[in-house]
């Protein structure tokens, strides 16, 4: 059968959440699509649904076992099982409205798009709350190549030509958190066009048991190898010259800004801290000076401008008191 859609979906311990995810992907209004299902590892009762999938659903719902590798490896896993020459990725405890991938896949085949973005809800199952995330972020004296790179990072509100991840060798890393970034930030250079359907298709489930809900774990030291990772990427092939200022200003989010807020619930926030200074002192030395950092709310300009290690305490009790450092973000 030939599929317009590949959609890859790995699964780890989410018994709770699969069934709605499943159940968003196979009754999507385009039709011809495979969700190629990977069991990471599960330690509940997953295989279970999904086998009940693959029965029910035998031309759509494709399912296989591997060992443990993370979620990153579990992508690159299914994708040497996608047949479709544009991709997707759905997290399982997520879900996706149904109409997600015929308005994605109908803009990539009348454009001949190489990425394809929307917009997001995150949902907090804890108290009900929403918010809405433009999947596209784009500065009019900038211009799109370059201010993509402002846009968010998420591997799953996105639909890609299959074919850039092999000519331009973008595989996702293994066993590290944030391993969004070493695909989507060279995904961002090398797409030679980018298209954005301004709906929100996708709903990201905040839980506090999830990956990114964990507030005091030692893989939040993760960010420091994925980011030198894509830098060492954009030096080896070519893309520093073009894209210094966009890079930075990575480092400067992931470090400085929404990195330095997970950090401050750390009972390692000084050692963090203390690692993220030293690591933009050596890479980009004149961060302060970016010329992203305008574009961002006046608090979080305050903020960059004043962080240091003196400040640090104190920001970090007006984030602990916040009780949840995403209030931040608004």
């Amino acid at each position: 059968m030939n599929y317009q859609v590949s959609v890859v979906v790995p699964v780890y311990n989410v018994e709770r959440y699969l069934a709605k995810c499943l159940d968003s992907l196979v009754n999507q209004t385009l039709e011809s699509i495979e969700i190629i299902v990977v069991n990471d590892g599960t330690k509940d009762n997953s295989q279970f649904i999904i086998d009940q999938y693959v029965r029910n659903h035998p031309t759509k719902v494709f399912g296989f076992i591997k060992e443990n590798g993370g979620l990153g490896d579990a992508r690159n896993f299914g994708l040497q099982y996608a047949h479709a020459d544009y991709v997707g990725f759905v997290d399982s405890d997520d879900y996706v409205e149904l109409t997600m991938y015929e308005k994605l896949y109908d803009v990539a085949t009348k454009n001949q798009s190489d990425l394809v973005l929307c917009d997001i809800e995150y949902d907090w199952e804890n108290n009900g709350k929403k918010e809405i995330l433009s999947g596209f972020k784009t500065l009019a004296d900038v211009g799109q190549r370059k201010s993509v790179f402002l846009s968010p990072l998420f591997a799953w509100n996105k639909l890609y030509r299959r074919t850039l991840f092999t000519q331009y060798n973008l595989t996702y890393p293994k066993r590290l958190w944030y391993e969004d970034i070493p695909v989507t930030i060279p995904m961002f250079a090398h797409a030679k066009r980018i298209d954005y359907v301004p709906e929100v298709l996708v709903h990201y489930i905040q839980r506090e048991t999830s990956i990114m809900g964990t507030r005091n774990h030692s893989k939040l030291e993760d960010i420091f190898s994925i980011l030198e990772m894509t830098r060492a990427y954009f030096e080896e092939h070519g893309l520093m010259i073009d894209y210094v200022k966009e890079l930075e200003f990575l480092y400067i989010e992931q470090l400085m800004l929404y990195g330095s807020f997970r950090f401050f619930r750390s009972d390692r926030s000084n050692e963090l801290m203390k690692k993220a200074f030293v690591t933009m002192q050596s890479a980009f030395p004149q961060w302060r000076v970016n010329p992203y950092i305008k574009t961002l709310p006046w608090r979080y300009r305050f903020y960059l401008m004043t962080v240091c290690p003196i400040s640090i305490p104190l920001y970090r009790l007006v984030v602990l008191n916040k009780g949840n450092a995403r209030k931040l973000r608004k």
